[in-house]
């Protein structure tokens, strides 16, 4: 779990880090400001993130259980050690070998690697066509975001993003240039700070024990909150091969 934990990390965390400084030397920021900033920035969260999780484990009854209140299951801890345990005792080729249950998912790598190519020849034939803004790599990232990820997180960003890059672009540009990215960098933020003074203002101490109105019930009434099956197993039945 260590090993898996800071292999993944440091992984995940030097794309970001690509990604920012990239973004960066389009807006024309010293890249090495901006490095600084990062690294500024990594080494104030983690210790935050150390302080914050030692204090969770003494003040979070049942934390990391299911008996944990206010959602505090560690559902991240649980990707990890299952993922070891797929990988690491149980062997992949039992998931995705030849006559495995999950063996369709493999031609997924080969789709990754083609679908892109005839898109890219299409848009260099047809220069003015919309095709040419269709992205296959990061459509087919953000499916790895479901779950947890539902179709309100994903109709929400398609809303903002259509809002903010075509229309107000297109009818205010000037604005958009000079706001935009400030708007977007708030949102982010604010949403974050709004978190946490809800947590600590209204839920730690219990004042939203019995509260309940429709916008604190509305999202359990689709099938994100409730789980639904799209095929039921009958009585006796089970997912997978009878025999592993």
């Amino acid at each position: 779990m260590v090993f898996v934990t800071y292999g993944y990390i440091s992984s995940a965390q030097g794309i970001k880090f690509a990604a920012d400084l990239k973004l960066g030397h389009y807006m024309k920021i010293p890249p090495r400001i901006l490095f600084l900033v990062q690294m500024v920035a990594t080494i104030v969260s983690s210790l935050t993130q150390i302080g914050v999780l030692n204090w969770m484990f003494s003040n979070v009854p049942g934390i990391c259980t299911s008996a944990a209140i206010n959602g505090f299951t560690c559902p991240i801890a649980r990707v990890h050690f299952n993922g070891s345990i797929l990988w690491g005792v149980v062997g992949p080729a039992e998931f995705f070998g030849e006559n495995a249950t999950y063996h369709p998912l493999v031609w997924c790598f080969l789709i990754g690697a083609i679908a892109p190519i005839p898109l890219w020849l299409y848009g260099r034939r047809r220069r003015n066509s919309i095709v040419r803004k269709i992205n296959l790599p990061v459509l087919f990232g953000s499916l790895s975001w479901i779950p947890p990820a539902t179709g309100l997180n994903f109709s929400i960003w398609a809303v903002v993003c259509y809002l903010f890059n075509y229309l107000i672009k297109n009818r205010a540009t000037e604005w958009w240039a000079k706001y935009t990215m400030t708007l977007s960098a708030a949102l982010d933020s604010g949403l974050a700070f709004g978190i946490v003074v809800v947590f600590f203002g209204f839920i730690y101490p219990g004042w939203m024990e019995g509260f309940s109105w429709w916008g604190t019930e509305v999202y359990k009434q689709g099938c994100d909150w409730q789980a639904c099956a799209y095929n039921t197993v009958a009585n006796g039945s089970h997912f997978g091969p009878d025999t592993w």
